[in-house]
């Protein structure tokens, strides 16, 4: 069976969800999820934290919260042993940062201050990459980053990473009259700028694609719109059933590749062997 591993949001887990694709478990299984993770936080020093402090929130947002305080990702990759690393910068884009200390945490402070512990770390700056704080921001990713290609590069050679090109969208389709409108005029969610979030979402793409070995899930972002009755709410990355289901096939389309250029492969060297 196929192994996958995720880091990143919904937009990268969901097609790994029975609900939106029922039969994923055919083909592959997700082994590994981070959520929302920033790749400053994943590459920052662990933060030593008393458990019994993380309070007040689901086992889901729980597990969440401990790995970005002690950064076990590297540790559960070495565990699972994925054939393949899906990764999404919604995290790094819709959250940014938050120092804690001399360390980082993706800066989702609407959940982690619930908790009781939140109030006790030591919290300096928390920015975005956008603006001013872009000086700040990018060159702390790009470490980030590269901390992640030389772990797969030393520990994990044989894991392919693959870039989920997913953007924000800002049309959604309203259930009470079935017409598309815009989601961030809609007043039904917070406003977003989606197309300055996008802007950044594919220089953060490109950086990947031009300095590593990655593979893309690349799609028309225009077939697709925000739905009120997705499982998670209405948000400008939780899309209509074909989003995934063309995720779904892309998916495949790189694995049936890899397989068949594998098998060629392993073919040419047997008729060497045998030759």
């Amino acid at each position: 069976m196929i192994k996958i591993a995720v880091l990143g949001s919904c937009v990268s887990r969901d097609s790994f969800h029975s609900k939106i694709i029922s039969d994923y478990k055919n083909y592959y299984s997700c082994v590994l999820h981070q959520n929302q993770m920033s790749m400053i936080s994943l590459a920052a020093k662990p933060i030593s934290f008393d458990n019994k402090l993380i309070d007040n929130l689901s086992p889901f947002d729980t597990k969440h919260f401990r790995t970005e305080l002690d950064k076990s990702f590297f540790k559960e990759m070495r565990k699972n042993q994925p054939n393949y690393l899906i990764i999404d910068f919604y995290g790094d884009l819709y959250y940014g940062i938050q120092e804690i200390g001399g360390s980082y945490i993706t800066n989702k402070k609407w959940l982690w201050q619930r908790t009781s512990l939140y109030g006790r770390l030591e919290k300096r700056d928390a920015f975005q990459i956008f603006g001013r704080n872009q000086e700040r921001f990018y060159p702390l990713w790009k470490e980030g980053v590269k901390t992640l290609f030389s772990f797969l590069e030393k520990e994990l050679p044989n894991c392919k990473v693959i870039v989920n090109k997913a953007r924000f969208i800002d049309v959604y389709l309203d259930k009470n009259d079935g017409q598309l409108k815009s989601l961030s005029e809609s007043k039904k969610i917070n406003y977003l700028n989606v197309d300055v979030y996008n802007k950044w979402w594919d220089v953060l793409d490109k950086h990947l694609i031009n300095n590593y070995n990655v593979k893309t899930l690349e799609y028309d972002m225009s077939k697709y719109y925000a739905v009120e009755d997705h499982i998670w709410g209405l948000l400008y990355v939780h899309y209509n059933t074909e989003f995934y289901q063309d995720f779904t096939r892309k998916l495949l389309g790189i694995i049936l590749n890899d397989t068949l250029d594998e098998n060629s492969k392993l073919k040419v060297l047997i008729e060497n062997k045998i030759g």
